[in-house]
């Protein structure tokens, strides 16, 4: 009788190790199970922060981007402006310039054609044309 229980003993001993690595594969189940889901709860959190953070880069990236456009686009339309009152001085100066020689020219070309109004037409004698011996008024007299 003795070696029924030490026989029987044995057995309960492996029904209870079988028992208790049961328990623990559960156990080690149910914490792989935990420890997968807070690895994906914390990948999903890591992404879902990833992208609020990329998408506001890009946010600041358009604000920055449309600043810049616009910084450009103002730079470039005073360039224009001030290259067209440049153009439109330049075009002012070669028109008063242009006008003045024509005007020139046309009293040059005049003042040909038509006697001074001091002078007498050229088909009347000059009354104050100095002789022919005496020296003109503009010309130095000669001490002699």
């Amino acid at each position: 009788m003795t070696e029924q229980p030490s026989a029987g003993l044995p057995d309960q001993f492996r029904e209870l190790a079988t028992e208790n690595e049961k328990r623990m594969k559960a156990i080690q189940d149910q914490i792989a199970n935990q420890l997968e889901a807070q690895r994906k709860a914390v990948a999903d959190l890591v992404e879902s922060q990833q992208k609020a953070f990329a998408d506001f880069l890009e946010q600041q990236r358009s604000v920055k981007i449309t600043d810049h456009w616009e910084a450009q686009r103002k730079a470039i339309s005073e360039q224009i402006e001030h290259q067209r009152k440049a153009f439109t001085d330049l075009v002012e100066r070669q028109w008063t310039a242009q006008k003045k020689a024509i005007e020139d020219a046309q009293h040059a070309i005049v003042g040909r054609f038509r006697p001074k109004p001091d002078e007498p037409k050229s088909d009347e004698p000059k009354s104050d044309e100095p002789k022919s011996d005496e020296p003109k008024s503009d010309e130095p007299k000669s001490d002699e």
